[in-house]
Parts: C-alpha cells; sequence; structure tokens
C-alpha cells in the first residue's frame, strides 16, 4: 500500500514516480494490466501529469472506482473530470486506444442502473484491478464505500449500485470493498487539510473498517 500525503505538488511527483515504476514492472510479467481510478477534483493534479507519461498505454485498460448516476456528459461525471484531464488529449495522441476506456454507462431503464454490464465489461478484462488509486473523504470513505452505510458492509464481488449515500448525488456506482482490496497495488491519498481527521482514523488501530473505508487498502501492496 502506497499512502501518499504532504505537499500536493511533491505528493503528485511522488505517486507519479511510484505510478510509472509499478506500471513498467507489471508489464514486464503481463501482456495489459487494469488501473482503476477515482473522481473528485483533488485528483485533477494527478489526472493531468497522465498526459505526459512515458508507458505503454496501450497496454492499460482503465475503469472508474465509482461513479454517479448520471450521464458522462455531466459536468459532475467522474468519467467526464478525467476524460477532459487526460483521457481524451492520450486517444487524440493515438497513444491510448478508446477500447481501453471503460467509463460507465449509466442506464435509468435498469433497476440496477447499468452496474451488471459494467461489471461484465470488467470482467472480459480480468477479475481484479493491477493498479487502484483512491483519494479518501474527510470521513474516511473510499470509491463510493461510506463509513457505516450499507455500501460498506456488502458482500458483492465487483460492483454495486449504492443507494441513500450519504453525499450527494444519492445514486451511485461502486467497486466493492472486495474488489478494492483483491487490488495488486494501491495508492490511497489523504489531500488536503480537510482529510487530517480521516487520516488520524486510518492509522488508529481501534477504528473500525466500516467505521473508516479506506482501512480496505491496508493489506494491499
Amino acid at each position: 500500500m502506497n499512502i501518499i500525503r504532504g505537499n500536493k505538488e511533491k505528493l503528485e511527483t511522488q505517486l507519479i514516480d511510484i505510478f510509472v515504476k509499478e506500471i513498467n514492472t507489471l508489464l514486464k510479467k503481463k501482456d495489459k494490466i487494469i488501473i482503476g481510478i477515482p473522481g473528485g477534483t483533488s485528483v485533477q493534479g494527478i489526472f493531468e501529469r497522465f498526459k505526459t507519461l512515458n508507458i505503454t498505454w496501450s497496454k492499460v485498460h482503465i475503469f472508474l472506482v465509482d461513479e454517479r448516476l448520471i450521464g458522462n456528459d455531466d459536468p459532475q461525471s467522474n468519467f467526464k473530470l478525467a476524460n477532459d484531464a487526460f483521457i481524451n488529449d492520450l486517444i487524440n495522441k493515438k497513444v491510448l486506444p478508446k477500447q481501453n476506456i471503460h467509463p460507465f454507462n449509466y442506464d435509468p431503464n435498469k433497476n440496477d442502473g447499468g452496474v451488471s454490464a459494467y461489471e461484465k465489461d470488467f470482467l472480459k478484462q480480468g477479475e481484479a484491478f493491477d493498479i487502484v488509486i483512491l483519494g479518501a473523504g474527510e470521513d474516511g470513505h473510499i470509491a463510493s464505500l461510506f463509513p457505516n452505510h450499507p455500501s460498506i458492509q456488502d458482500e458483492s464481488n465487483y460492483f454495486i449500485k449504492v443507494k441513500n449515500s450519504p453525499k450527494p448525488p444519492p445514486l451511485r456506482m461502486s467497486a466493492t470493498k472486495k474488489l478494492i482490496s483483491s487490488a495488486k497495488i494501491s495508492f490511497l491519498l489523504f489531500l488536503g487539510k480537510n482529510k487530517k481527521a480521516a487520516l488520524e482514523n486510518f492509522l488508529n488501530e481501534n477504528i473500525s473498517l466500516a467505521a473508516c473505508p479506506a482501512k480496505i487498502t491496508k493489506n494491499i501492496k
């Protein structure tokens, strides 16, 4: 597990250096790797740096660890944030194949909003994230798994529809704790002074995983 904290610029540089090293190591052993990326504006700087990375993007598949149940062109969409920050640029440069990008397509006509279809798409590529990047919220949530909420209690294997999210909007899609914990490598970020309490809870052995979902990453490299 890579816990990243401190000055934002140094933090981003540190993460990128480790990220590139880990990807290149994985690609010596595998033909393709699966990366899970988070939403939120706090990771925008990291996404911007992705545009200049010297890695074999053609062997990288990108999935979201969570998404709001809205359209991909909605300003609040996690995919739109990532697409605008780096994905579209890499596609236009023809270094990242469009088929390697896996946005969550919200389907309001399905009871699960399209979660089962996303899970099926994921399983075509593999059964676990090779690398997952996660940003901790002020309450210690990661992806859309919230403290003392049904989402963190769910024992599903891959993805779930999250209802009544304590953070708006109420309907979301999220990778499960099982899927996140099965990742080979994780990066957990506590960005900003408002995440200090979340970091303290994460490091406090007396705080349960249910009360601090970020602890899911504790047993990942």
